[in-house]
C-alpha cells in the first residue's frame, strides 16, 4: 500500500512538470498538420487546372479542398421587361399554279362558193404525233450556269466562271454597251451573275473589275456582279399570270419565273440531244456547235443541208412538220444581214400565191427570181425540185421553210410567216398592168404606203416620201408621237392614223394566200396603194417626218393615183390557190427549237413551255412580248404547235 501510494505521487509530480511541454508540442504539430493541407491544396488545384490528377502509389488518396472566401454580393441589374408579343401577319398561300386552258379550235368557216378551178387537195395537216415509245422522263445533265439561291456567297465555288468563248464575246465588244446574264432564266428564290461592258452609267446594281463579287479577271475591262435577286432588280412577277416577268438592260435579258413552278413541267426525251414540252423543245448542241449560235453563223444553222437541229427534229418527226422555228436561248442577230428574223424556204409547192416557180435550189436562191423579165414565162415554165436532196439525203414535202427567230420579239417571228407566203414577184407589176409593186420591190415586205395590214416588219411604217427609210412618219397622238399608218376614210381620201396592235395582224389578202380564209371570204377586201405619195404640211425632223394631228387628212393632191388591190388581182394573175383553203386543214405543226450549249435549267424549260404555250394557245397582244400571239395575229383562223 505503502509503495504503491509513492508511485501514484511519483506519476503526478513527473505529468506536472511534462505538462508545459506536452502543451506546446501539440500546438506546434496542429501548425505543422495546417501548413501540409494548405500546401496539398494548392498542388491539387493546380493538377485540376491542368488536368492531371494522379492516384498515390500507396493507393486512393482523399484530397480536401480549402474553401474559398464567399464572394463580395452583387446586386442583379434592374430587371427590364420583354417588349409586347406582336404575332406576324397572317400567311397568304401563292396561288396554286393553273396550266393554259385546252385550246379549243376555231369554229369551221363555211365558204360561201366554190371556186371555179380544180384544186388538188392539201395533205391532212395533224398534230405530231411520234410513232415510237419514248421515255417520259427527263434527267438533268451538266448546266453551263449553276442557279444559286438569292443569298449566295460570294466565296461559292458555285458562282460561275465565264467560259473562254464568253470572255473572248466580252472582250471583242468590251468597248459596246453589252450585258449578259449567267443564267438568263431562273427562279424568283435564285441568282443571277451580271456582265456588263462599255457604257457603265445607270447600271442596275454596283459592279466590279477588282476579282471579286464574282469578277472573273481584275482590271480587263469587263465588270461584274454574281448573287444578283430579283428583288435587287425591284422585279414582281406580273406577267402570265403572275408567273413570270422578263428584265432587259443593255441588251441582256433576264426572265425570272415562279419557283412554285419547279418541277412541274412534263419534260420527254426524244433523242439523246433532244428533249421536248408540250410547247418547245431544246436541243442541246455541246459547246463546238454552240459557237455559231454564239457568233451569230445563221447560215450555218438555218441551211437544211448543215442544218444540225433540223436533221435531228426531223429524223424523229419525219414528215409532219410545216415549220421549223430554231430560237437560240440568248438574242442573236444574223452575223452577214444584221437582221433577228430570217425565213429559209425549203419547199414551193403552192400554186396561186405569186411564189410558185421559185428556184429554191438556185446558186443565187429564191431571191433570183423572174431572171427572165417575163413573170408569167417564169411562171410558165418553172421547174421544181432540187438536184440535191436536203437533210440528209431526205425530201421532207410537208416542210415548208425554217425561221431563225433570234429576237426576244414574237412579232418578227409573226412576220416570217408572212415570208412564207412571198408577198409577191420582184420583177412584176401588181396589182396587173398597174406599173407599180405593192413589195417594195425587196420581194418581202409591204410598202407602208398601202392599207395592208400583217406583223411588222411585213408591213412597214410608212417612211418619209422624201427621204424613204428609216425616217418613219409620226403623228401626234394624246401628246405623244407614234408612227403612222394609211387608212382609208372616203371616196379618194385617206387619214394618217397612229400604229397600233390591229396593224399588226394578217389582213384578209394575206390570211387567204397562207390558205386560212377562203377566196370568197377574201375577195370582198378593197386594199389600196397610194402612188407618188407626199406630204409637204410636215415638218421634216432629224429622225421623223412629223404630221401634227392623228387625222391628217390625205386627198387626191397628196398622191398621183389611188390603185386598188384585191384578192381578184392574185386570181386573175396567178391563178387560183391550189391546195385550196380547206376549213379543217388550218393548223400548222411548228416545233420551237430552242438551241442550249448544254442541258437546259429547269427554269429554262418553264420558261420557253411558258412564253410559246402562252404564244401558241392566248388570243391577246402583249406589247412587253412583242405583239400577238398565233391566234391573234391570224385573227383566230388557224392554230399551231410548237411542241411535242
Amino acid at each position: 500500500m505503502k509503495i504503491n501510494l509513492l508511485i501514484m505521487i511519483a506519476l503526478t509530480v513527473l505529468l506536472v512538470l511534462l505538462a508545459p511541454l506536452l502543451v506546446m508540442g501539440i500546438i506546434n504539430l496542429g501548425n505543422n498538420i495546417k501548413s501540409n493541407d494548405a500546401n496539398d491544396n494548392k498542388d491539387q488545384i493546380v493538377e485540376d487546372v491542368n488536368g492531371e490528377s494522379e492516384l498515390s502509389s500507396m493507393g486512393t488518396t482523399l484530397i480536401l479542398s480549402y474553401p474559398s472566401p464567399i464572394p463580395t454580393y452583387t446586386p442583379l441589374p434592374t430587371y427590364t421587361p420583354v417588349p409586347t408579343y406582336t404575332p406576324l401577319s397572317t400567311y397568304t398561300p401563292v396561288p396554286t399554279y393553273t396550266p393554259y386552258p385546252t385550246l379549243t379550235p376555231t369554229a369551221t368557216l363555211t365558204p360561201t362558193r366554190t371556186p371555179t378551178p380544180t384544186q388538188t387537195p392539201e395533205p391532212t395537216s395533224t398534230p405530231i404525233n411520234i410513232q415510237a415509245n419514248q421515255s417520259q422522263t427527263f434527267e438533268s445533265g451538266p448546266q453551263a450556269f449553276t442557279p444559286l439561291n438569292r443569298f449566295c456567297d460570294f466565296s461559292s465555288s458555285l458562282i460561275p466562271k465565264l467560259s473562254d468563248e464568253e470572255l473572248k464575246f466580252f472582250r471583242a465588244n468590251k468597248l459596246s454597251d453589252r450585258a449578259r446574264f449567267f443564267p438568263s432564266k431562273i427562279f424568283d428564290d435564285e441568282t443571277t451573275k451580271i456582265v456588263v461592258t462599255g457604257n457603265l452609267i445607270n447600271t442596275p446594281v454596283d459592279l466590279y473589275d477588282d476579282g471579286t463579287h464574282g469578277d472573273d479577271v481584275p482590271n480587263d475591262g469587263i465588270y461584274s456582279k454574281a448573287c444578283v435577286s430579283k428583288d435587287d432588280l425591284n422585279l414582281v412577277l406580273g406577267d402570265f399570270n403572275g408567273n413570270a416577268t422578263s428584265y432587259e438592260y443593255n441588251g441582256g435579258n433576264l426572265r425570272v419565273v415562279n419557283s412554285d413552278l419547279r418541277n412541274t413541267v412534263s419534260v420527254i426525251r426524244l433523242s439523246n440531244s433532244l428533249t421536248s414540252t408540250k410547247h418547245a423543245m431544246f436541243m442541246t448542241l455541246g459547246k463546238e456547235s454552240y459557237k455559231n449560235v454564239r457568233e451569230g453563223k445563221v447560215e450555218n444553222l438555218q441551211n437544211p443541208k448543215k442544218c444540225e437541229a433540223c436533221k435531228e427534229v426531223l429524223g424523229v418527226l419525219g414528215d409532219s412538220v410545216d415549220h421549223l422555228i430554231l430560237v437560240p436561248d440568248e438574242p442573236v442577230a444574223n452575223a452577214s444581214t444584221g437582221e433577228y428574223t430570217n425565213y429559209y424556204r425549203t419547199s414551193d409547192n403552192i400554186k396561186g400565191i405569186m411564189t410558185y416557180g421559185d428556184p429554191i435550189c438556185d446558186p443565187v436562191g429564191w431571191r433570183n427570181h423572174g431572171k427572165s423579165g417575163n413573170v408569167n414565162e417564169d411562171y410558165i415554165n418553172a421547174v421544181f425540185g432540187c438536184p440535191s436532196k436536203y437533210l440528209d439525203g431526205q425530201d421532207y414535202s410537208r416542210l415548208k421553210g425554217i425561221i431563225w427567230a433570234g429576237s426576244p420579239s414574237l412579232n418578227g417571228l409573226n412576220a416570217e410567216f408572212g415570208h412564207w407566203v412571198g408577198i409577191g414577184p420582184r420583177n412584176g407589176d401588181f396589182p396587173a398592168d398597174s406599173g407599180i409593186s405593192w413589195n417594195s420591190l425587196d420581194r418581202e415586205n409591204l410598202d407602208g404606203n398601202t392599207t395592208v395590214t400583217g406583223p411588222y416588219p411585213i408591213t412597214s411604217s410608212l417612211w418619209d416620201p422624201k427621204r424613204g427609210s428609216p425616217y418613219s412618219v409620226q403623228v401626234l397622238s394624246n401628246n405623244k408621237w407614234h408612227d403612222a399608218r394609211i387608212k382609208k376614210e372616203g371616196e379618194n381620201t385617206f387619214k394618217l392614223v397612229p400604229l397600233n396592235a390591229n396593224h399588226y395582224q394578217f389582213d384578209n389578202i394575206l390570211l387567204y394566200m397562207m390558205g386560212f380564209i377562203s377566196y370568197e371570204d377574201a375577195k370582198t377586201e378593197r386594199y389600196y396603194y397610194l402612188e407618188d405619195l407626199t406630204l409637204d404640211d410636215c415638218t421634216t425632223g432629224e429622225q421623223h417626218l412629223l404630221c401634227s394631228g392623228q387625222d391628217t387628212t390625205i386627198d387626191s393632191s397628196n398622191y398621183k393615183n389611188a390603185i386598188e388591190i384585191t384578192a381578184e388581182d392574185i386570181l386573175i394573175n396567178y391563178g387560183a390557190r391550189d391546195p385550196k383553203y380547206v376549213p379543217d386543214k388550218t393548223h400548222l405543226n411548228a416545233p420551237t427549237v430552242i438551241l442550249t450549249e448544254e442541258v437546259p435549267s429547269d427554269a429554262a424549260v418553264v420558261w420557253y413551255d411558258l412564253i410559246f404555250g402562252w404564244w401558241s394557245t392566248e388570243t391577246q397582244y402583249n406589247e412587253k412580248y412583242g405583239g400577238h400571239t398565233w391566234n391573234s395575229v391570224t385573227q383566230g383562223k388557224s392554230t399551231i404547235a410548237t411542241g411535242y
